[in-house]
């Protein structure tokens, strides 16, 4: 079995958590659910499951520090606005023949100053025409970043926990070698809870973790997850 993969400790790290731990005992249940009693590779674990718990940790107050999607949208439809409005002020200068020269003089050394690239001719303006292409990128970049965000389908747990647990099940399938799998049915009765045993582990250090996730969201976050990796596998 090869190495498993632990995260890199030198990502940059804004946010600043507790340090979190696994202790011994929690490493031998995590080991027990997967089998695993090599000495080396529970170590390998442990180091893995303590870098991706940090992650997730700092993800999460990440996460609460942002500004809900009804802000976010609301913003991007102030971005939209102003480059509207901007769009309006650039067409007057068609009658400001000094102004509309200075403007374009002064954006094409500005370009070349800095090293802009020209890609698309974007960075060197030739007239107004061009301005105004590239105020109405902006402008509709802004729109349907809006409608992006009001209107994406994905994951529909917490981005953080649905990480956590696509790394999760990454790190089943590293040491086991099997595809992580998703049941929500006990036997024949349906728990919403995981079931299988890539759940079994996966909510164990999930809730090993935080405590205030319940099983319930861990088993959500699965059901986007587990196909998710299949797709990739297959592509």
């Amino acid at each position: 079995m090869k190495s498993l993969r632990t995260p890199r400790s030198d990502e940059p790290d804004h946010w600043r958590v507790p340090a979190w731990s696994m202790s011994a005992s929690d490493l031998d249940t995590a080991c027990d659910r997967l089998g695993v009693v090599d000495c080396t590779k529970q170590q390998e674990l442990r180091a893995a499951v303590i870098a991706e718990a940090s992650r997730y940790l700092r993800r999460t107050k990440q996460e609460q520090a942002t500004p809900p999607l009804s802000r976010q949208k609301a913003q991007l439809a102030k971005v939209e606005d102003a480059a509207g409005r901007l769009m309006r002020e650039v067409e007057k200068l068609a009658s400001n023949l000094d102004a509309e020269f200075a403007l374009l003089y002064e954006l094409q050394r500005g370009s070349r100053d800095a090293g802009i690239s020209n890609a698309f001719d974007l960075a060197t303006p030739r007239n107004i025409a061009d301005v105004l292409r590239l105020i109405a990128w902006l402008r509709d970049g802004a729109a349907d970043g809006s409608s992006f965000v009001a209107d994406r389908s994905g994951p529909k747990s917490r981005r953080s926990l649905h990480l956590f647990v696509q790394s999760l099940c990454s790190l089943y399938k590293q040491i086991t070698g099997e595809q992580a799998t998703h049941n929500p049915h006990d036997k024949t009765r349906y728990s919403g809870e995981p079931q299988s045993k890539a759940g079994r582990f996966v909510e164990f250090i999930v809730r090993l973790v935080d405590p205030e996730v319940t099983p319930t969201q861990i088993s959500t976050a699965m059901s986007y997850v587990v196909p998710e990796l299949r797709g990739r596998e297959i592509t």
